[in-house]
This record gives structure tokens, sequence and C-alpha cells, in this order.
């Protein structure tokens, strides 16, 4: 047989045709075989270890339900790869996605924040400088929450499990930050 007629990965193939043929724990062997491809491709763009472990895994997930899809004889690195960057494409249209809703987020929160603090006047500049204020008055690690929770988006569980705590807990401490600052914000809005 010719070296062209070939296809270019056999042991991949053949570790195909075992799981479509039922062998399921097979899969493992194309795992191996590609994580490292795989792994290069998600870390490239994500640059975030525990987003490109999980991608990584989804690119798996995906490949392994659509194996059938998979042309034996053709180059299943290059179908692995495919797969992966379609991931790839899905979870930053879902990350955009994401970041609009936080945006918009934000600034409800902010509107209702200065609604609830300044009690209906319009006076956006007084606000934001007694904002200020008071945000540097919080000690590092509430102004750490804050900034994990409304500058970078993290939800609680994801600020939960950096700082080794419970999300419920993460979810008190953030609001009674926020009441201390409303709290502030009001005393200085008054003063003026």
């Amino acid at each position: 047989m010719p070296a062209s007629s070939q296809p270019p990965t056999p042991d991949a193939d053949r570790i195909v045709a075992q799981v479509l043929a039922g062998n399921t724990q097979a899969f493992a062997d194309i795992v191996r075989m590609y994580q490292d491809c795989v792994w290069r491709i998600a870390a490239a763009l994500l640059r975030d270890r525990d987003a490109t472990e999980n991608l990584v895994q989804q690119v798996f997930v995906d490949a392994y339900f659509h194996l059938d899809q998979y042309a034996l004889g053709t180059d299943f690195g290059a179908w692995i790869r495919t797969v992966a960057r379609n991931r790839l494409r899905k979870e930053i249209r879902s990350s955009i996605r994401d970041d609009r809703r936080l945006a918009t987020y934000r600034e409800r929160l902010a509107e209702r924040l200065r609604a609830e603090t300044l009690g209906g006047r319009n006076d956006a500049d007084a606000f934001h400088q007694a904002l200020q204020s008071c945000r540097e008055k919080l000690s590092p690690r509430d102004a750490q929450l804050l900034r994990l929770r409304y500058e970078e988006g993290l939800s609680f569980e994801r600020i939960a499990q950096t700082n080794g705590q419970t999300p419920d807990a993460v979810q008190r401490m953030i609001s009674r930050i926020r009441c201390r600052l409303r709290e502030c914000i009001e005393q200085k809005l008054t003063r003026n």
C-alpha cells in the first residue's frame, strides 16, 4: 500500500473504531494522545489555568459525543483541533455575552445605589466623589472582595473558591460591605 493512501492517524483511527464499536473505555487513549495539543490551543487564548482545564474537558466531551462524525482514514488530529477551535469560539461568544450582561448589571447596581443614597436627587458627581472616598476607607480584604465581584465579575462561588470560603459567606460579606458603603455615602452627601 503506498504511503499516501495510509490514514494519517492509524492509531487514532483504530481507537475510534473501538469506541464506536462499544469499547467506551478506549476513549481515554484518545484523550491521552491529544490532550497536550488541545491544551495548547485553549491556553493560547484563555491564559487562565482553570478555564483552560474546563475547556479541554469540554472539547473531549464534545469529541466523544460527535465521534461518529469523524471520517476514519482522515487526520484525527486535524479533526480534534477543529472541535477545540469550535468550542473555544463558542466559549468566547458566551463570555462576551456574559460580559455585556455584567456591564448592564453593574450599571443598574450603580443606579440603584445612587437612587437609594441620593433619595431621588440627581447629583452624580457628588455621589461618585463620596463613593470613591468611602471605597478608600475599606479594608484591603473588603476592597478586594468588591473588586472581584463588581470589577472582575466573578460569581460568589468563584470568589469563595479563591478565598477558601462558602458562597453564602462571601455573599453575606459583600452585602455587609455594600450596606457600609451606602451608609458612608449617605453621611458624606448629607454633610454637603
